[in-house]
């Protein structure tokens, strides 16, 4: 049963009619009904064959289904619609002719147009023809068609497919029966003059930004993904948003404004739509999202501002320099969430008390008079295209040195010397990249009317990078009692902005 590219069936109870009435001639039980939704028989991919070997293949499930089953004695014949819809590769009709010819009993293939009929010893010379010239045409077609889209590519103009998420697809070209489509409105912007793939919709491009944006400030995919989530804002396809999700629809060139031709961005090719990001933003994004050295994951995203954010005194003491410090997560002890030790449950603190202390410190900072200090200083003038190259280069050479300590070339030592020199300068490549291109986190809140509103109302995400640029929680082991000790949170500031922990323990006590 064949389905048009929508997954509509298409003439299905036609079909299904024809079918039944031809199997009712012959005289024939219908056994199985075999469909293949959205599967063609002319395009091929790489599969896997039974002895293991890699062949580009057309992708049949519905054909091995039932080759199988003849195979198998389970059926002994095979009623398809026609010659030219069943068969378009001529090793798929090759493995027919097999089954057929070498089975140990009879098999019978008709189809309903007359176009095909095979049993054991007859002569298969004309539909080999037909498949091999059907097969032709369909390379034919294929080259047409890759030719109009590399003319549509140049000519900056849209390709069509799947609507892209920050974009309508514009008025319906079908409509119900007694509709007509010049009548027919955008279901977005309800009007006859959207494109699609090029109208944005603003609700979604809004998303792409604020996404875009926040990541390059440092909260993470599976944050802004929750984030998405919870706002039920809602994907092309209707699917929850996951981080997967949202890195797709992130890491598209096209939201630069940019044209892609089988997976190549065409320099100097304008795009017809305006640009979601600047170009810049798109390239820094990319370069996160496809870091091989990024670390991601699994799971829900943390619900509370310390996770992987405040250390571990005993593991990663204060004052030691070290590139992945040992932090902390949430538990509950009781009913009471607490900080513990990610690695080996060294501290326990109750995670409200010790959020307070921390917040005291943001609180004091973002309230100062001079808070302004806080914010970055403006973009410098860099060489993004030098930064970048220098930060592969040194990638590059971190997997040399690897492969060197691996042969007995470099030392342990050596290479963790290295690496950790590396990182550093990695880290402030990434600092003067992202710096060009996002605003400073902290500026919402420093600028706000009322930042310590500004403060409480951000996301938990948000929060989270602003204390991690703010200062330095290290939760130390407690004094004995059933008090809460505010001596054992730590807090170092990065800022210059003076205070004492003294004067900042004060606001919680």
């Amino acid at each position: 049963m064949d389905l048009t590219d929508e997954g509509i069936p298409f003439g299905l109870d036609d079909q299904l009619r024809r079918m039944h009435g031809k199997a009712d001639d012959l005289g024939w039980d219908v056994w199985k009904v075999i469909k293949n939704p959205r599967l063609s028989a002319y395009k091929r991919r790489k599969i896997t064959l039974p002895d293991g070997r890699r062949e580009y293949r057309v992708f049949r499930p519905d054909l091995r289904e039932a080759l199988a089953d003849l195979a198998a004695g389970r059926a002994n014949a095979l009623l398809c619609l026609d010659l030219d819809r069943a068969f378009r590769d001529p090793k798929d009709l090759q493995d027919l002719i097999d089954v057929v010819d070498h089975s140990p009993h009879d098999i019978v293939v008709e189809s309903v147009t007359g176009s095909l009929h095979m049993e054991k010893g007859r002569d298969n010379f004309d539909a080999e023809i037909r498949v091999l010239v059907a097969n032709k045409a369909s390379r034919d077609t294929a080259r047409r068609v890759a030719a109009a889209r590399e003319r549509q590519a140049l000519n900056g103009q849209y390709g069509g497919g799947k609507r892209p998420f920050g974009f309508c697809s514009g008025p319906p070209k079908i409509v119900p029966d007694g509709g007509r489509t010049d009548e027919a409105v955008c279901a977005w912007h309800g009007g006859r003059d959207c494109r699609s793939g090029i109208t944005p919709i603003k609700t979604e491009t809004d998303v792409i930004a604020d996404c875009s944006r926040r990541l390059l400030q440092g909260v993470s995919l599976r944050a802004l993904a929750a984030e998405l989530r919870d706002k039920d804002v809602p994907t092309v396809t209707g699917a929850k948003w996951s981080a997967e999700t949202l890195r797709d629809v992130l890491l598209r060139p096209r939201n630069a404004g940019l044209i892609v031709y089988r997976g190549e961005i065409l320099d100097g090719v304008s795009a017809p739509w305006e640009p979601i990001v600047a170009p810049e933003t798109f390239e820094a994004v990319r370069d996160l999202l496809t870091d091989p050295a990024r670390q991601t994951a699994p799971g829900a995203p943390p619900r509370w501002v310390g996770t992987g954010v405040y250390r571990c005194g005993l593991c990663s003491p204060p004052g030691m320099e070290t590139t992945r410090p040992a932090t902390c997560h949430v538990t509950r002890g009781g009913t009471n969430p607490r900080y513990t030790c990610r690695e080996y449950n060294h501290v326990a603190r109750n995670a409200h008390r010790t959020d307070e202390v921390v917040f005291a410190h943001v609180m004091y900072a973002i309230t100062h008079p001079r808070a302004y200090e806080l914010l970055a200083p403006a973009a410098p003038d860099v060489d993004a295209a030098a930064l970048r190259t220098e930060k592969a280069t040194l990638r590059q050479t971190l997997a040399r040195m690897a492969e060197d300590e691996v042969l007995g070339l470099r030392t342990q030592e050596q290479v963790r010397a290295a690496t950790r020199r590396a990182n550093i300068r990695i880290s402030e490549i990434d600092e003067l990249l992202n710096v060009t291109v996002t605003d400073d986190p902290l500026a919402e809140v420093v600028n706000a009317a009322d930042p310590v509103k500004a403060w409480k109302d951000m996301p938990v995400a948000d929060k989270r990078v602003i204390v991690d640029r703010l200062c330095t929680v290290t939760i130390l082991s407690a004094r004995p009692g059933r008090r809460f000790d505010i001596a054992s949170v730590r807090v170092d500031p990065k800022h210059s902005l003076g205070g004492t922990p003294a004067q900042f323990q004060a606001d919680v006590r």
